[in-house]
């Protein structure tokens, strides 16, 4: 049952507390200024608990950063490395972590509750508007970098903000039964591909790309396999990276990679069939493997973002401006509506797009491939036309001597 008490506090400031105490169930407390919240809000809580719901208090003590904490750490794992040492790496993709972090030393000093939809709508926007700081340990700007330039966080990256402090939260208030409200629901979240990037390889980059490459200190020829691999199956960079043996299928008739749940984007996990081309970019790597070695690419980092930085370093000495690693899974995805019959739904199944209108900003075909199917698509209506309304010359009938004589 619910009981309403009447506090002072040096026999002047006074408030009223509410307390619910329901057999089998905790007790819950909870002090207001005037003695109508209290009722309100210990008849709610009472009718939450009897309604078979669990209720706690638990988002009032919490900060955003406790939650957090708790989460990166329930997102972990033990595995065991080259040095056969066991060591805790996390469950979660690069980006995930790194959004969580980021919001972590924004928000974390917010308690749940007080983590309204408004803090969040004003966190996301003024993020917008926030310059980026340079690294706490940069000394000079680098050579392949464009360190000076001023830059703000996008709408992308404010959007990757959001759910990834959404995914925490609610995983949080699973933890510990309590309830969110509308913090979430109640945002206008950043879109998507405000600026969505179009990158394609143009002329002779690709041929660069692969000379450059012999440029690299460490295995040049390992960077130019990744980057035929990347080409030939539009893969991402952290699944490329994360590839085991044992998730390649070499069969003559079956033909594929496993992308376990784990490592893919959607956490739905596909299978990537493999082109010939792909499949001796394989057959290469084997023969390179090392035995104690799990990994495809063992000879590259785990991590995206240290690809990256090497790319980078590739495609300046290939005089590629403005080409990041992932573009070429842009480029891959495009190759696969121009070079091949393949439908979009069958692309999306390679791919690993859930959502078709996401897949069709990879659509945007080049006009003049277009415009030679096109042209071929014409001719070949043409010809059938002509074909169809060809006229076959009539057989001339020639009458017989006895039926001329009988005239």
């Amino acid at each position: 049952m619910a009981s309403i008490r009447r506090k002072e506090l040096d026999g002047r400031k006074v408030s009223w507390e509410a307390r619910v105490t329901i057999k089998g169930h905790p007790s819950l407390s909870k002090s207001f200024k005037t003695k109508k919240d209290a009722t309100e809000w210990a008849q709610q809580q009472e009718v939450r608990i009897r309604g078979g719901e669990k209720v706690s208090r638990k988002s009032e003590k919490t900060t955003v950063g406790e939650a957090l904490t708790e989460y990166l750490s329930a997102h972990t794992t033990t595995v065991v490395n080259a040095d056969r040492e066991e060591e805790t790496v996390s469950t979660l993709t690069d980006t995930k972590r790194y959004g969580v972090e980021s919001v972590k030393h924004h928000l974390g000093d917010f308690t749940i509750d007080t983590l309204s939809h408004k803090v969040i709508s004003a966190f996301l926007k003024q993020l917008q508007a926030t310059q980026i700081p340079p690294p706490a340990n940069k000394v000079k700007s680098h050579p392949l970098y464009d360190g000076d330039r001023v830059r703000t966080y996008t709408p992308g990256s404010a959007r990757k903000l959001f759910y990834a402090l959404k995914t925490a939260i609610e995983w949080h208030s699973h933890e510990y039964h309590y309830p969110l409200g509308d913090k979430f629901e109640a945002v206008m979240v950043p879109a998507a591909w405000a600026a969505p990037r179009d990158r394609r390889l143009v002329d002779d980059e690709e041929a660069r790309l692969m000379a450059a490459c012999d440029g690299m200190y460490k295995d040049p020829e390992g960077w130019r396999l990744l980057i035929g691999l990347a080409l030939e199956t539009a893969m991402r960079a952290g699944e490329l990276l994360g590839m085991q043996w044992d998730e390649i299928n070499f069969g003559a008739d079956h033909r594929f990679i496993v992308i376990p749940k784990e490592r893919e984007k959607t956490r739905k996990g596909r299978q990537v069939p493999l082109s010939t081309k792909a499949l001796n970019i394989l057959e290469q790597l084997k023969k390179r493997r090392v035995k104690a070695e799990s990994r495809v690419f063992a000879m590259m980092p785990t991590s995206s973002v240290v690809l990256g930085r090497g790319f980078k370093r590739i495609t300046k000495r290939a005089d590629c401006a403005n080409l990041h690693f992932h573009d070429l899974r842009h480029e891959a995805v495009a190759r696969f509506f121009e070079r091949t019959p393949l439908q979009t739904m069958e692309i999306a199944l390679i791919t690993g797009h859930t959502e078709l209108k996401t897949l069709q900003r990879y659509a945007n075909l080049r006009p003049a491939v277009l415009a030679v199917k096109l042209d071929g698509y014409l001719v070949n209506r043409e010809d059938e036309k002509k074909a169809k309304t060809k006229k076959v010359a009539p057989v001339k009938t020639v009458k017989s001597k006895s039926k001329l004589r009988a005239k």
